[in-house]
């Protein structure tokens, strides 16, 4: 992330520079106008990207306080199932700007429905489909998805799932979750459907057949794989 700070501060020096020149008229203006129209929307991005990873980072400092796991349940005990920042801040240890980005980090991975009163001036969350537990799953235990544990609980699951089910099986933060998903998916292991079901999560992962069976993948096929997501949640800090 220092990365993205230092390209922000880069392009914001570029976008004073631009200016400067534009000001003493030492370069055409066409150029000058898309240099700092560019500059502006590469700015943007960067910035867009910083509060994003902000707002992962603050969920997953906040894991320790309550996982994922558990702040979905705190729905499934409130009558009436809604409940704001507020209401969260009250019931945890969280304070009520973490409990906002926890909350929009998980509506955002469509486990939560949003919506908010008249005035648009406080917003109320849902389960956007119901917590369902299978028993009896064997996972490896690990602090991430390997791709045994994918199978185990795909198999469990007729072969699709959806976030909630992914949470409620293992346990883990919904970022990890969700970023070896994406893993996952460009490596050509599950695919991702959208299907509106009634009384289900909209978002439907499903694993393609050729690792429908663990016996279909040698032990070399199953450490590699294991090894690049590993690694790829190293690399981008999601486990240290």
């Amino acid at each position: 992330m220092k990365k993205t700070l230092s390209v922000i501060i880069a392009v914001l020096a570029m976008l004073i520079s631009v200016g400067g020149i534009m000001l003493k008229g030492n370069a055409p203006k066409g150029l000058m106008v898309s240099m700092f129209l560019g500059g502006i929307m590469v700015a943007i991005c960067a910035i867009i990207a910083y509060f994003k990873y902000r707002g992962e980072q603050r969920s997953t400092d906040t894991q320790r306080i309550i996982s994922d796991l558990k702040f979905l349940r705190l729905f499934e005990k409130q009558p009436g199932g809604l409940l704001s920042a507020e209401m969260i801040a009250e019931k945890t240890d969280l304070t009520k700007g973490e409990a906002s980005a926890r909350l929009s980090g998980l509506s955002t991975g469509g486990l939560l429905s949003a919506g908010t009163n008249p005035m648009g001036t406080k917003y109320f969350y849902e389960l956007s489909a119901p917590l369902e537990e299978i028993p009896g799953l064997k996972l490896s235990g690990e602090s991430y998805l390997t791709i045994e544990d994918l199978q185990e609980i795909f198999t469990a699951y007729d072969y699709k799932v959806s976030p909630h089910d992914l949470i409620i099986a293992t346990g883990l933060p919904w970022n990890i979750i969700s970023r070896e998903m994406k893993h996952f998916r460009k490596e050509g292991v599950i695919e991702l459907a959208y299907i509106l079901r009634p009384g289900d999560s909209s978002a439907q992962y499903i694993l393609l057949e050729a690792y429908h069976r663990s016996e279909e993948l040698d032990l070399m096929s199953r450490t590699r794989i294991n090894e690049e997501v590993k690694q790829v949640l190293y690399d981008e800090q999601y486990l240290v």
